[in-house]
């Protein structure tokens, strides 16, 4: 039975609640900051990045009210890895075109067609959100969620939901999720391997060569080590070892706390942009060898060598097992083999994120040319 059908049933049983101003609130928030981006996408792109972002917070916001702080945590630090992505790649769109002008060549044939699309998309969109609300609506008895809370700590080994759910009771579908993660990445890292920038979007901006500041005839390197960028450069290497503890945190405490692979992949991650950021991609690569697509391998490897462990022990592909264990000092630790099969989630989402972002930063490697630099300089960039 169409599910349209049942909306006549649904709303004659629906009891309404009170509202919830300041919940409400927060959604109008969201909704206004979604709209705007979508008005403003097409003149304003930085603009529309930073509400699509206010947008994403509003989300994690939303988890957190609703008691999902896994999915707080994981879109909050998704937001942040994507719109430092987004940011370098709208660096390389053409000119803006000015509404004006851009209406002035728009025929009635291309306004019929904006007026389809925006009918097109609100009529989905309010599709979508009915058939969401009478989802959210029914009663519990009728989901499968309360197996998942049952059994979670009994057969799963653990007391967070979400990551029993992920990397044992549904094992099957992450492995298969980080295996498209890094076919995607993959297939970025090859498309811009060979790209170049369009002519007109190759200037340097007309703020980096201003010749009243001395950081025109710099490069990011030299920013960060003698610049203006030098306090800020200490700061934050000696903020990478902490953000690195803080992605052990979250990783070592996943299966039975808000954390996990996905997370403390994503947290580790942004420790490694923000260097890229601050002291550009030729100094931070001279450093430090990340060698994204190894920790792709890697990552994927053990996560399959995890699941092909329990054929040794006669039991099916990616079947989980927590062995308990008491040490010295220690005490009693529980030992899942979830535990494996998570930190190679980790290691795929370090490698993708940061194998993306170097395939990003090298377009500005070999196109931007600062007055000034050596013939020898510009060689070694061309090689990269």
């Amino acid at each position: 039975m169409p599910l349209w059908w049942l909306l006549p049933e649904v709303m004659a049983n629906l009891s309404l609640t009170a509202i919830n101003w300041p919940f409400a609130m927060l959604w109008l928030v969201g909704c206004a900051c979604a709209i705007t981006a979508a008005w403003q996408a097409k003149f304003h792109r930085l603009a529309a990045l930073i509400l699509v972002g206010g947008t994403g917070i509003v989300t994690s916001l939303t988890f957190m009210w609703l008691s999902a702080p896994d999915l707080a945590l994981t879109q909050l630090m998704v937001e942040t890895v994507t719109a430092i992505l987004l940011l370098l790649g709208l660096r390389w769109l053409p000119a803006r075109i000015s509404a004006d002008k851009l209406n002035l060549l728009a025929s009635n044939t291309d306004k019929l067609r904006r007026i389809r699309d925006l009918i097109i998309a609100v009529s989905a969109g309010a599709i979508l959100a009915v058939v969401s609300y009478i989802i959210l609506i029914q009663p519990d008895n009728q989901t499968i969620s309360l197996f998942f809370l049952e059994k979670a700590l009994p057969e799963g080994g653990g007391s967070n939901v979400v990551n029993v759910l992920l990397v044992d009771f549904r094992n099957l579908d992450t492995l298969g999720e980080i295996t498209v993660l890094s076919i995607v990445a993959l297939t970025v890292y090859a498309l811009l391997r060979r790209f170049r920038p369009a002519v007109e979007s190759m200037k340097i901006p007309p703020q980096q060569t201003n010749p009243v500041d001395p950081a025109a005839s710099q490069l990011p390197g030299e920013q960060a080590t003698s610049g203006y960028l030098q306090v800020p450069a200490v700061y934050l290497r000696l903020l990478l070892p902490i953000i690195s503890m803080v992605a052990i945190y979250f990783f070592m405490r996943g299966h039975n706390l808000p954390g996990g692979g996905f997370i403390a992949g994503l947290v580790f991650s942004v420790g490694l942009i923000i260097q890229y950021m601050l002291a550009g991609t030729a100094w931070v690569e001279a450093r430090l060898k990340m060698q994204p697509h190894r920790w792709i391998s890697i990552g994927l490897g053990l996560a399959a060598l995890t699941g092909m462990g329990a054929w040794a022990f006669g039991y099916p592909f990616l079947t989980t097992h927590t062995a308990h264990v008491t040490l010295p000092f220690f005490g009693e630790l529980h030992l899942p083999s979830a535990f494996l099969f998570d930190l190679g989630v980790f290691a795929v989402v370090v490698g993708t994120t940061m194998l993306i972002l170097i395939a990003l930063a090298h377009q500005a490697v070999r196109s931007h040319r600062i007055p000034g630099q050596s013939n020898e300089y510009r060689a070694q960039q061309e090689t990269r």
